[in-house]
């Protein structure tokens, strides 16, 4: 975590922070972090290590059609999303699970917040406000990997297994869209959390052993007009850079990671992937 903090405190960053930690951090790294001022939503270590063992003892595979039913007895009324969530969050492994916790949070505290960045932690560093640039009191942005769907082997992987390979075929030409980071509004990012939390109740039975499948999930959604209006933008063009499948990338003299247009990018994702740069969040 020391890149993602370190790098939002040298940024000057004075908005909340709030993440997803089990109940068992350690003590040392929970004082440093609420000393910081950072929220900590706690999540309890039993349940994610429940998930993890029914993952993998690969019990999801036969238990399909209850989980079908569940599912169907769950998706009505107006707490629906309430009772969807804590059903995921009993099912699903932590990667799919945290959209309930961040929909949970948000819905709480909507009121305090005008724009919201959903990101990972452990490979992600800042250069500049995330939000400096967003002047629209309605926005829903997502950020492209540099392949496309068919050509992301877990991406596709994702797709198939949750929705089938019809569905991947309709949108295998599309680029693969990273689940990593979306920024928005405050109501359209609720309705982005609702639609996912929505979306991976009703295919639980097809994904729960598989770590990461939020991706697929994320794909889907966008790629079948769930979100209209939303923006979607090619990597390094926008707020986000998504390193993981780059062939190359920029500095200016600064040494700061920049697009085309040599202009500083704000978030950059998986910045591990290349090691000049892990030394470069390092200074």
């Amino acid at each position: 975590m020391q890149y993602f903090f370190t790098s939002l405190k040298d940024i000057g960053f004075n908005g909340d922070i709030v993440i997803l930690v089990s109940d068992q951090i350690e003590p040392e790294t929970k004082q440093r972090l609420t000393e910081h001022g950072v929220i900590l939503i706690f999540i309890k270590e039993q349940a994610l290590q429940f998930t993890k063992k029914y993952a993998n003892s690969r019990l999801w595979k036969i238990h399909s059609l209850p989980h079908k039913l569940v599912f169907a007895l769950l998706n009505s009324g107006a707490d629906k999303i309430a009772r969807l969530g804590r059903y995921i969050k009993r099912f699903h492994l932590i990667s799919g699970s945290r959209y309930c916790f961040y929909y949970d949070y948000l819905l709480a505290n909507k009121d305090k917040y005008q724009y919201i960045l959903l990101s990972d932690v452990r490979d992600v560093v800042f250069q500049s406000d995330p939000f400096k640039n967003l002047d629209q009191p309605d926005v829903l942005n997502f950020y492209e990997e540099e392949n496309t769907i068919e050509k992301s082997f877990y991406t596709s992987y994702w797709i198939r297994h949750a929705f089938g390979a019809k569905a991947l075929e309709a949108i295998k030409e599309k680029m693969s869209v990273c689940s990593g980071t979306t920024i928005g509004s405050v109501d359209r990012v609720l309705n982005y959390l609702e639609n996912m939390i929505i979306t991976q109740a009703r295919i639980t039975a097809g994904l729960t052993g598989l770590g990461g499948f939020d991706q697929g999930v994320h794909n889907y959604l966008i790629y079948n007009n769930y979100f209209p209006g939303s923006r979607l933008t090619a990597n390094t063009d926008a707020e986000v850079a998504t390193l993981g499948e780059s062939t190359s990338i920029w500095f200016n003299d600064e040494m700061e990671l920049v697009n085309h247009d040599k202009k500083v990018i704000p978030v950059v994702h998986q910045f591990d992937r290349f090691p000049e740069m892990k030394l470069k969040a390092l200074a």
